[in-house]
C-alpha cells in the first residue's frame, strides 16, 4: 500500500517538473521556482530509491519462499546401502581386488625360484 502512495506522489512530482520545465523554456524560472524545482528533484530521487528497495525486498522474499517450497518438495536423501559404502583402501588398490592376490602370487613365485637357485 505504501508503495502505491509513493508511486502516486512520484507521478504528481513528474507532472509538476514537466510544467516547470515548460515554464522555464517559455518564460524562465524565478529563484523560488528554481529552488522548488530542485526540491522536487531530490524528492523524486528519494522516492525512486524507496520504490526500488521495496521491489528488491519483495523479489527476495518471493525467491526465498520459492526456495523453501523447493526444499520441502525435494525427495529425502536415503542412506547409502552397505554394498556401496566406502571400500577399504586395499580393495581399491590398482583398480581391482585381484591386484592383491596377483601380487601375492608373484612374491610366492619369486621365493620358490630363489630357493631353487640356492639349492643348485
Amino acid at each position: 500500500m505504501e508503495n502505491e502512495t509513493h508511486r502516486s506522489e512520484l507521478l504528481r512530482l513528474f507532472k509538476e517538473q514537466t510544467e516547470a520545465l515548460e515554464d522555464e523554456v517559455f518564460g524562465g524560472l524565478s529563484l523560488s521556482e528554481r529552488r522548488e524545482y530542485d526540491r522536487r528533484t531530490k524528492r523524486i530521487n528519494e522516492l525512486e530509491i524507496k520504490i526500488q528497495a521495496s521491489a528488491i525486498a519483495k523479489k527476495s522474499s518471493q525467491s526465498a519462499k520459492t526456495n523453501q517450497k523447493r526444499q520441502w518438495s525435494k525427495e529425502s536423501e536415503t542412506d547409502t546401502p552397505q554394498a556401496e559404502a566406502h571400500q577399504p583402501y586395499r580393495s581399491r588398490e590398482k583398480g581391482s581386488p585381484d591386484a592383491i592376490s596377483n601380487s601375492r602370487r608373484k612374491r610366492g613365485k619369486g621365493k620358490k625360484e630363489s630357493d631353487q637357485t640356492d639349492s643348485e
